[in-house]
């Protein structure tokens, strides 16, 4: 509860100081949520396709700010898919403050629920609450919490209603990133219903998205793809040392773009075949869920602090496991060292060493249980 009450009291001294949200003269700070929202407005305005041009999209983010755009790289491009615009523009039909609260209040709640779903207990909800990645999320508005909470309800159906598992990842595809993994290991896993679910969704998202604003909007988000660094995925090079992925570890370290992939390739392979491999064969399905979990980020080239959000659903699913088998030796400290380790992002990109010590621990779990068996 420190930790909570500490959160709360920050972010209350930010907001009062205008760091946060809103700033003394009632303008918006400029966080994410800046262009999320202003993104639905141009979707409201039917120039969806304007979201693509980082000129006009900049000043109209500097507009909302009250600020003269000093230089357009200060603002943030529109790096998603169209189909994000969907969720954007009923927020744009609200003030920017009351969006912003809508926004996080709303996706906070499908990933509370979810990590709940998974967990079911009390005390599942408050651990949740306090990764930093949680409150970064809270402090900048942006995706991790829709994210997160379609991950894991994704996973928790994978087993029971795959086709609906895979109606949950279609919706996911507005991080086409975090695809990498299922796209392949879905077919490794011949989990039909959940490609076909996926498939569906995604597809009518696509769709819904080109009717609405144009079908123009998928080619400029293609061209959009091609033109903000694609060797590295970084829109801004001061994201570096945010890039919480091997690549991102690697490139951080002073490593080229070929090492970088070359290394980022050489563990994400292996993750993700592991993953596969543990999904095949007998155990505990909570640990097959944590292995794909952690192979969905791990496999990312591009998995920003907020987005470590999610690396509570793997680590929910191990936590079910343990309640329900037993923990192992040194299991809760492992734990607790990739949640203390993760508020050192500032400093280096940590993220992918907590998401392999989790994968250890998953790998580790599933080995007791079959030698019990």
């Amino acid at each position: 509860m420190a930790f909570l009450v500490a959160y709360v009291a920050a972010f209350a001294i930010r907001f009062v100081a205008g760091k946060w949200m809103i700033d003394r003269e009632g303008w918006p700070v400029l966080l994410d949520f800046v262009w999320i929202w202003m993104g639905g407005r141009f979707a409201l305005a039917h120039n969806a396709a304007g979201v693509f041009n980082h000129s006009l999209f900049s000043s109209a983010q500097a507009s909302l700010i009250g600020k003269a755009p000093a230089s357009a790289a200060l603002y943030q491009y529109w790096v998603y898919p169209p189909t994000l615009l969907l969720a954007a523009a009923p927020l744009a039909l609200l003030p920017y403050a009351a969006a912003f609260l809508v926004w996080i209040g709303a996706t906070l709640c499908v990933y509370l629920a979810a990590i709940y779903a998974i967990l079911p207990c009390t005390l599942s909800i408050v651990l949740a609450l306090l990764p930093c990645a949680v409150i970064m999320n809270v402090f900048v508005g942006q995706t991790a919490f829709l994210t997160a909470g379609l991950l894991g309800f994704s996973l928790v159906f994978m087993q029971r209603r795959p086709y609906l598992s895979g109606v949950l990842l279609g919706l996911l595809t507005y991080k086409p990133q975090f695809g990498v993994f299922f796209s392949v290991a879905l077919l490794v896993t011949r989990q039909w219903g959940v490609i076909a679910g996926a498939i569906a969704s995604a597809s009518l998202l696509a769709a819904a998205a080109a009717f609405l604003f144009g079908a123009d909007a998928w080619v400029l988000f293609a061209r959009s793809l091609q033109a903000h660094n694609p060797a590295t995925f970084l829109p801004n090079y001061t994201l570096e040392a945010m890039n919480q992925t091997v690549f991102g570890l690697m490139h951080w370290a002073g490593a080229g773009v070929i090492v970088s992939w070359s290394v980022h390739l050489a563990v994400a392979v292996p993750a993700a075949a592991l993953a596969c491999w543990l999904w095949m064969r007998p155990g505990p399905y909570q640990l097959k869920a944590a292995a794909f979990g952690l192979a969905v980020l791990i496999a990312s080239p591009y998995v920003l602090i907020y987005d470590l959000t999610a690396l509570s659903v793997p680590a929910a699913f191990i936590v079910a496991d343990a309640l329900a088998s037993g923990f192992l030796p040194g299991e809760r400290l492992a734990l607790l060292g990739c949640f203390l380790a993760l508020f050192l992002f500032v400093l280096m990109p940590i993220g992918p060493i907590a998401m392999l010590v989790m994968l250890g621990l998953v790998v580790r779990r599933a080995s007791y249980a079959t030698n019990a068996a």
